[in-house]
């Protein structure tokens, strides 16, 4: 005899998920294909079997999520996904591989990281899909928290508990200058030919503490001359020359979408790398399509040509 009987179905907690993250049942049913009274009467069914409530209503301004509601997101979020990888077993026993993929990248690896990783994967597994978040590395470490996130692309900035980081690839900053730039034709530049020049910074959390730190060895940190939170309007202000900036990941081009050009400089001295890796939230186990997804990241990422 079943001692604790199941008294909600996995339609139901899809409903409060999706509400949960549109905080509306109107905005939820229309991403559902349903009709409103079916999710909300749902819902409440839900807090009824549960004996706690999920939702607070507001007559004017949708929803907003009690603390039980919070609590219960993420092991939603991770029973559908275990339901999730229970069906893709059983279709794997016919050889087929499927599933989706929630993929977090920092916003500044981004474009010249992901589409090539996600290209590679997707020719051995057409039939999985991805639905990508390019974001800083506050968004991607709640989203591992929070489930909404299987895996992220990043650097090993302020790892928080809870998040297992294995390390790949150590990236020294380098300098990007103008081509017509005084030291442009140095082989190698020194923080210190820095501190009087323009600076364009990367305007990114954890980024921007990170490129400034280095310049802590000659006591000076630079005054953002410009700043953007897009790597290639950095790299446009630079090439366009309102100043040099400072980068981790190799670029394969140094042209700009506007067609200008730029020149890529190492530092004379030793300065501190950043650690590029995948980042896996650790109070959940990854799904059997999420394993090998990292299995393949680790391997492409290992194999990067890094000049």
């Amino acid at each position: 005899m079943e001692v604790n009987p199941v008294r909600y179905s996995l339609r139901q907690l899809r409903y409060f998920v999706v509400t949960a993250e549109t905080l509306s049942f109107t905005a939820a049913a229309k991403l559902l294909h349903i009709s409103q009274p079916s999710i909300s009467t749902a819902v409440a069914d839900l807090e009824v079997s549960f004996g706690v409530q999920l939702f607070i209503r507001h007559h004017a301004s949708g929803l907003s999520l009690t603390q039980a509601g919070r609590d219960l997101l993420g092991h939603a979020r991770n029973l559908l996904k275990n339901a999730e990888e229970l069906q893709l077993t059983a279709r794997e026993m016919d050889g087929g591989v499927t599933g989706s993929i929630s993929l977090g990248c920092l916003v500044s690896l981004a474009p010249p990281l992901m589409p090539g990783i996600i290209s590679r994967f997707v020719r051995d597994h057409s039939a999985i899909t991805f639905r990508t978040t390019e974001a800083h590395q506050d968004v991607l470490l709640s989203g591992l928290h929070d489930g909404s996130l299987d895996i992220a692309l990043t650097y090993n900035l302020d790892i928080t508990d809870g998040i297992t980081f294995t390390p790949l690839l150590s990236l020294p900053p380098y300098v990007i200058l103008p081509k017509t730039h005084r030291l442009a034709r140095a082989r190698k530049v020194s923080l210190a030919d820095l501190i009087p020049e323009p600076y364009v910074m990367l305007d990114l959390p954890h980024s921007r503490e990170y490129f400034s730190a280095l310049f802590d060895a000659v006591g000076t940190r630079p005054a953002a001359s410009f700043r953007s939170s897009q790597p290639e309007v950095v790299r446009g202000m630079v090439a366009n020359g309102l100043g040099y900036s400072i980068l981790n990941f190799p670029l394969k081009s140094s042209r700009t979408v506007d067609g200008e050009d730029f020149v890529i400089k190492r530092f004379k001295e030793n300065v501190n790398a950043t650690t590029l890796g995948v980042a896996l939230p650790s109070t959940m186990k990854p799904r059997e399509v999420v394993k090998r997804f990292a299995t393949f990241c680790e391997s492409y990422i290992r194999l990067l040509h890094i000049d």
